[in-house]
């Protein structure tokens, strides 16, 4: 009976196509945070990743504006004013500052000046922008909640390209990148990735995201909006479950601990466990057997452990020798420039094969690239607002602002946690989505006390 699904193809393309103009026209001429917010984010994913494409620059071989920074322009030009006198912001900001010089110094000491420029405008550049658009966040509380309602639309858009790849072998929209191994190296062992093409980078996204929106369907007063708020829940667990990722599988496991362990007024423990157990039974009546099923990669991790050849476990062994030998600006940026630094330090010689073209772990990344300091003060960054945040979330329970610090607390450290198995930090799709959460936690820690509730 789902093959009838196909016919409505043509459907869901037109309102795609809706749903873009009507996003555009609430951003550049209402000037709707809400609703650009989320756009911007859809952007990035879709337009300028998945269909990896942008605003042509004559004259240049490589680059070019991305739709996204267009609509990042009208976003910034509309930012609400925010005081950011007060030292923690400022100390925060200068921090920021300081990590992205890292990233500009590493850029320059490219494999080539030209190649370093370019691999700093492709990795670095989203993550300014992205946070620069985010952490002003939004006039008021219901603007926040109106982000969080429309960001299910984006992720029920995201789910369905899964399920349809799933179930019909097919994609609703065509690109390039769908012949790239990104996308069909776990296409073939039928795992799914929707428009971020590699499993890993949708499980992250899911583990982000999930705690978050999962307190929106919560705390949804309109029937209708909450039933459609818990079906975007389903369908950002139904997407996580067909990555089979085990890094964002165990991420997601230690996000919803610390979403359940943070003490809330509104949400009780046991209301807290209660409501995912609820959502248990819910993915055990739409997917029977959805646990073995996720988790039946788990099985191979003691024989990949015990691998002797080119894996994470070798990488990462000969990525700190190169950190050791460049330990405080790095070696400069890019995947060239990295793989040229593990054969200089034997990788080659003694697996008789070529390294990953990175570390598959955003921390040894960062390291690698830029230097510990920079990555000092990326763990510094979070440390502080995750601490900022949990001050706030105690000292201020009745207030509407700490159960959504709660959710995207939560997401973050369950992303966090994926990163020590991949390069999220380096993939612009997804981390954008993480410092768009980043700047909204930014702005929600410094919202004055307001004597309104959830």
């Amino acid at each position: 009976m789902l093959r009838i699904l196909i016919h409505f193809e043509i459907f869901i393309k037109l309102a795609l196509i809706l749903l873009l103009l009507w996003g555009s026209y609430r951003t550049i001429f209402k000037k709707d945070r809400a609703v650009g917010l989320v756009l911007y984010l859809g952007i990035v994913i879709i337009v300028d990743s998945f269909f990896n494409t942008g605003i042509y620059i004559p004259g240049l071989e490589k680059g070019s504006i991305r739709y996204s920074e267009v609509c990042a322009f009208f976003l910034i030009l509309n930012n609400p004013s925010k005081n950011l006198t007060r030292r923690s912001h400022v100390f925060f900001i200068l921090l920021l500052f300081l990590y992205f010089v890292f990233f500009f110094y590493a850029g320059l000491r490219g494999d080539t000046l030209k190649l370093g420029i370019f691999e700093f405008r492709r990795y670095i550049v989203p993550q300014i922008v992205a946070f620069l658009v985010a952490y002003r966040g939004f006039q008021n509380k219901e603007d926040y909640r109106r982000f969080l309602f429309y960001l299910m639309t984006l992720i029920i858009i995201i789910a369905l390209f899964t399920f349809w790849d799933v179930f019909f072998d097919r994609w609703l929209l065509k690109s390039d990148t769908l012949n790239e191994k990104t996308y069909w190296g776990g296409r073939r062992h039928g795992r799914f990735g929707s428009f971020f093409l590699n499993p890993n980078y949708m499980g992250a996204f899911a583990v982000l995201f999930f705690p978050i929106i999962f307190i929106q369907a919560l705390t949804e007063k309109t029937n209708w909006k909450r039933i459609y708020c818990w079906l975007g829940v389903l369908a950002l667990v139904f997407a996580l479950i067909e990555t089979q990722s085990r890094g964002p599988l165990l991420s997601f496991c230690i996000s919803l601990i610390v979403f359940i362990l943070i003490p809330s007024r509104n949400y009780s423990l046991f209301k807290k466990v209660g409501s995912l157990v609820l959502l248990l039974i819910l993915l055990y009546a739409f997917m029977p057997g959805f646990f073995e099923h996720s988790i039946q990669r788990f099985s191979m991790l003691e024989a990949e452990a015990n691998e002797e050849t080119r894996s994470r476990k070798t990488v990462w062994i000969y990525t700190l020798k190169v950190i050791a030998d460049s330990p405080y600006f790095g070696i400069g940026l890019g995947e060239i420039k990295y793989i040229k630094s593990m054969i200089q330090a034997g990788f080659v010689e003694e697996y008789s094969i070529w390294p990953l073209d990175n570390p598959h772990n955003s921390y040894l990344q960062i390291a690698v690239y830029s230097g510990i300091p920079a990555l000092v003060i990326f763990i510094l960054l979070n440390i502080l607002l995750t601490k900022k945040s949990v001050s706030k979330i105690l000292t201020e329970k009745e207030q509407w602002t700490s159960f959504y610090l709660i959710g995207f607390v939560a997401g973050m450290i369950g992303f966090l946690t994926s990163l020590i198995t991949d390069m999220h930090m380096f993939v612009p799709s997804i981390v954008s989505s993480y410092w768009i959460c980043f700047g909204i936690v930014f702005s929600l820690i410094s919202i004055e006390t307001e004597r309104s509730h959830i």
